[in-house]
């Protein structure tokens, strides 16, 4: 599969290099082309991401041109299979090239549901909300450039308190009047939200922790296993535990990994990894 980046992106806002958030959304699509393509998964199917894995291979791959990077992507899936051999969903590998050099290898898994299967699913989730009363509180968005960011539209977090023991903790800003990452309707708080409410506390702790300008730190690895849905309605936390610094040699320079866990109500909804390295 082929795409053409833009140097430019609604939420792709590092100056230096193409973002986190479109190379995971270069795979989400790939993901649903090869399902409506290639698998015969009817257009009407819920599409359930509940893994992802990133890795970089060379930061340099990553760099903005003076013109949008050519990218070519090749993805092999597995998929699973009812009885009548339709397809259940499927985990897949991939490798993305940006202008012939080899950028990320991505992995991952994807489930695809009926409407009608997703509404069951969504009702049952739904019922231990019985009785409860939805939380709406007013949060104000942390600084951009504490999360590196520029644009405070694109801020998800309040602003995180990190510890010097290296604990960081925020709650997510969830605005579902945001272009891309509530691009359609959803129900729930998307995948897409929670991975980037991960990077920016990710790169707000070590940044604190480090003294480091949050703007000159990247994503260069990402977890993630999205365990349950996060409703809308109630206050979502991520809570960050930042580890060793350590030299990668293959990236040739320093990382950073960090362990979050995104959570409502003390109940984890998803556990990600995050590798954040200096780069300029």
């Amino acid at each position: 599969m082929a795409a053409q980046l833009p140097r430019g992106h609604v939420v792709g806002e590092h100056g230096g290099s193409y973002d986190f958030l479109l190379l995971v959304e270069v795979l989400r699509q790939s993901g649903v082309l090869v399902a409506h393509r290639y698998l015969d998964v009817p257009l009407d199917r819920a599409f359930i991401f509940s893994a992802l894995n990133l890795d970089v291979f060379g930061l340099e791959a990553l760099r903005i041109g003076p013109r949008p990077a050519q990218a070519v992507l090749s993805t092999t899936v597995s998929p699973q299979r009812n009885g009548a051999g339709r397809v259940l969903g499927f985990d897949f590998t991939g490798t993305l090239w940006l202008d012939g050099e080899p950028a990320i290898v991505g992995s991952g898994a994807l489930t695809f549901v009926s409407t009608r299967a997703f509404q069951m699913l969504r009702a049952g989730n739904r019922k231990k909300l019985d009785g409860r009363s939805p939380r709406h509180p007013q949060l104000l968005r942390a600084e951009p450039a504490l999360v590196g960011r520029r644009d405070e539209a694109n801020t998800v977090l309040t602003e995180p308190s990190v510890s010097d023991s290296g604990t960081a903790s925020a709650l997510l800003v969830v605005d579902t009047g945001h272009p891309h990452l509530f691009d359609h309707q959803l129900d729930h708080v998307p995948g897409n939200l929670q991975l980037e409410a991960a990077r920016q506390l990710s790169v707000a702790a070590v940044a604190k922790l480090h003294g480091l300008p949050a703007e000159s730190l990247v994503v260069t690895a990402a977890r993630a296993e999205f365990t349950d849905f996060a409703e809308l309605d109630l206050v979502t936390r991520a809570v960050a535990r930042v580890g060793q610094a350590g030299f990668d040699g293959d990236l040739g320079a320093v990382t950073v990994p960090v362990e979050i866990t995104v959570s409502q109500e003390d109940h984890p909804v998803a556990t990600l990894a995050i590798e954040v390295t200096q780069w300029s």
